[in-house]
């Protein structure tokens, strides 16, 4: 399967993006303008932001990167994780999102949207695209991990948060922590990293709980087009 596109995101006008996958990690049709201009940075499961303004831009340990520089690309890298993709409705900013269920646990989209708010982005007009990632049928965790949050989370009744025992659904707390940071209109590409297959059996996607270290990951990567 090729890369995918949100239905919401492919609606803002002057945005490209797409989520990767198994047989296309990183879009072919965007490879160029990504290797020009792709930032330097380093995941670290954390809440660190950064804004980029220029091609090859060195931001550090961070989890959030945004951008209203028209031809800058912007991503993350997941195998697992959720890819969490934001727009500018006008098609002015964009932001991308790494939230793994340490992420997740810490709001690790807030910054970002904070960031996104001093610039002069209303959350109103945000939207948001959840990629790829493993779902609540394939998330088993430990009673330490759910514990938290459910603590965290009281406000999701526990059928959503965990829909069956030692189970969690990351991207029903996303989605809870978007619609709490005032974005309404948000996507979600019901397809699961871990147990997602085509019709021959072959993984759609990657994922490290089912290939372990392997180092195969895939790209979520959005841009605003050149002016």
């Amino acid at each position: 399967m090729l890369a995918l596109e949100s239905a919401l995101l492919l609606s803002i006008p002057g945005v490209h993006h797409s989520f990767g996958t198994a047989e296309e990690p990183l879009s072919g049709k965007f490879l160029t303008q990504w290797q020009a201009t792709k930032p330097d940075w380093k995941q670290v499961h954390g809440t660190g932001c950064a804004q980029v303004v220029t091609p090859g831009q060195y931001c550090g340990e961070v989890d959030s990167l945004w951008t209203d520089v028209p031809g800058q690309w912007i991503g993350v890298i997941t195998a697992d994780c959720v890819p969490i993709l934001i727009a500018d409705r006008d098609g002015r900013a964009v932001a991308a999102v790494h939230a793994g269920w340490r992420g997740t646990l810490a709001r690790a989209v807030k910054p970002v949207l904070a960031a996104l708010n001093r610039a002069g982005y209303d959350s109103s007009k945000l939207v948001a695209a959840i990629g790829p990632c493993i779902r609540a049928c394939c998330f088993e965790v430990g009673k330490e991990v759910s514990d938290q949050f459910f603590q965290e989370f009281p406000q999701i009744s526990e059928e959503l948060l965990s829909p069956k025992p030692s189970y969690l659904d990351l991207v029903a707390v996303n989605e809870t922590i978007l619609r709490g940071m005032g974005i309404e209109r948000i996507d979600s590409l019901s397809v699961c990293t871990k147990c997602s297959q085509d019709d021959y059996g072959n993984p759609l996607l990657n994922s490290y709980r089912r290939e372990g270290r392997s180092g195969k990951r895939q790209f979520s990567i959005i841009s605003i087009k050149s002016r």
